[in-house]
């Protein structure tokens, strides 16, 4: 019998205190793992300590809150025995590329180079994400999943609202409450694109409101690394108005699948990227 290794798993926040796409992605990954006889111990960054973990081998997701001291120790001590999961754009201070032309920061502002370099692999989520992340660090350990993570729970939940019946025959466009709510506000004010704002909610309400909207409005404030609320509504069938922001959208099957079309291949993907996450820690 294979003696699985003790994994630590390093993020910021996780999903009982933060329901971001991040947080959900990870939970994901988390139980997995634990479904294939990992033993995990969860350590939010701002908490590490060499001194208080006892495990094999380290997984490291966000990690903005993570010492520069401790990042040293992993450079020093952990080397390859650790794997790190790039959630957003770490490697410039902003933590946001959008902010540059063709989003490539200056050099000036590239960050954490070493500590990429030090990892046994990078993985990103979509080739858009990882194409940019290589123009900045110029790494050759980096690899894109191609997809986010989602749990069974979460594709059952998607695939029982796939048909739901929109909300009459008017067609209204959803906008969810963020950090560039104002922009699809005014988009659709502009357009005379009739919309209604929805706020933070449980999984299951949230998938079920917003399937009975006929399209979504969305803008981000950064490079979306993957979005999973983009794929969500292209699951349900609903128009989408947004930007080249979003890392799914460069991913062929976006644009080729739909429905239960694409619920189908998201559950194959989601799966493959963490079996591919496994097969790193064990090999």
């Amino acid at each position: 019998m294979m003696i699985r290794k003790k994994i630590v798993y390093i993020s910021d926040y996780f999903v009982d205190e933060v329901l971001g796409g991040a947080e959900l992605s990870d939970d994901v990954v988390i139980e997995y793992l634990i479904s294939e006889g990992y033993k995990i111990q969860k350590i939010k960054s701002r908490n590490f300590s060499p001194n208080a973990v006892n495990g094999d081998f380290f997984v490291i997701s966000n990690f903005s809150l993570l010492s520069k001291e401790n990042k040293q120790h992993f450079i020093e001590h952990v080397k390859e025995n650790y794997i790190i999961i790039e959630r957003d754009q770490k490697y410039v201070r902003s933590r946001n590329t959008a902010n540059y032309k063709d989003y490539i920061a200056p050099q000036s502002e590239v960050v954490n180079r070493e500590f990429y370099e030090s990892a046994k692999k990078v993985f990103c989520l979509t080739s858009k994400q990882m194409e940019i992340m290589k123009k900045h660090v110029n790494l050759n350990n980096i690899e894109s999943l191609g997809c986010t993570q989602f749990s069974k729970v979460q594709l059952s939940i998607l695939e029982n609202n796939i048909d739901n019946k929109k909300k009459n025959n008017e067609e209204i466009y959803a906008i969810v409450s963020g950090k560039r709510i104002t922009q699809a506000i005014a988009l659709c004010q502009n357009e005379g694109i009739k919309y209604n704002i929805l706020n933070k909610m449980p999984y299951k309400d949230f998938i079920e409101c917003l399937s009975k909207y006929d399209g979504i409005v969305f803008f981000s404030h950064a490079f979306e690394s993957c979005c999973r609320l983009l794929i969500e509504a292209r699951i349900l069938n609903l128009k989408i108005i947004t930007d080249d922001k979003n890392g799914c959208t460069y991913e062929p099957w976006f644009e080729e699948y739909k429905g239960e079309e694409l619920l189908t291949f998201i559950k194959s993907k989601s799966l493959s990227t963490m079996v591919s996450i496994k097969e790193e820690i064990e090999c």
